[in-house]
């Protein structure tokens, strides 16, 4: 994460070098990425980068992070408009953002789709690892339309949203890329209405039905 320093620029000192930095990413895999080329774009010095971040893996977790925010955001919405339904919302999402082009600016998700592109695989994961259950929680809880989940504990919503969001974000990665996206969507459809219904079978309704 970035140093005090960083967080005590001008806004528009932030968002150049993240600019720079998003750029970068998006055309390079993570261990190709120079950040020389990230701080002469950005403008600024050497010495400088290393007052704002330890590496450039510090900076990249934390462009991601900023897409990560964008993600919940976006989900938000997208919940909202289905009125609280967590699956429909999904499915909104993913026709959302295929209607998104290409970026390069922080908070575009077509930004965030041509980094993974360069990244697919670790990077990827890395994301799913940002997706963690607090700040999901915080970011969608009040969005979602309770009384239509089956919640039986305290912590059940959490862990209903981040398992949502944990299956679903590959989906999604694999329809911006247009991986088949007809099919991508039917099985993203499909998968959300698994976990709607739910995946175990009662052993007293199997034992009626014999």
């Amino acid at each position: 994460m970035p140093r005090s320093t960083f967080c005590r620029l001008a806004p528009e000192k932030q968002e150049r070098l993240l600019e720079a930095a998003t750029r970068e990413f998006s055309r390079r895999s993570f261990a190709e990425a120079s950040i020389n080329q990230i701080i002469k774009d950005a403008g600024i010095p050497r010495g400088s980068f290393y007052m704002y971040f330890d590496d450039k893996e510090d900076l990249f977790c934390y462009v991601m992070s900023g897409y990560v925010d964008q993600l919940l955001m976006v989900v938000r919405e997208s919940v909202l408009r289905a009125s609280g339904d967590l699956f429909q919302g999904m499915l909104d999402l993913y026709d959302f953002l295929l209607r998104q082009g290409p970026g390069q600016k922080p908070g575009d998700m077509g930004a965030m789709a041509a980094i993974l592109a360069c990244n697919s695989g670790l990077q990827k994961n890395m994301l799913l690892g940002l997706l963690d259950r607090e700040s999901v929680l915080a970011g969608l809880g009040d969005a979602v339309d309770q009384d239509m989940l089956d919640l039986r504990h305290d912590r059940d919503l959490g862990d209903i949203l981040a398992s949502v969001l944990t299956v679903a974000c590959p989906l999604l990665y694999s329809g911006l890329q247009g991986d088949s996206q007809g099919a991508v969507r039917e099985r993203l459809e499909n998968v959300l209405m698994l976990m709607k219904r739910g995946m175990a079978r009662d052993k007293k309704v199997l034992e009626e039905q014999k």
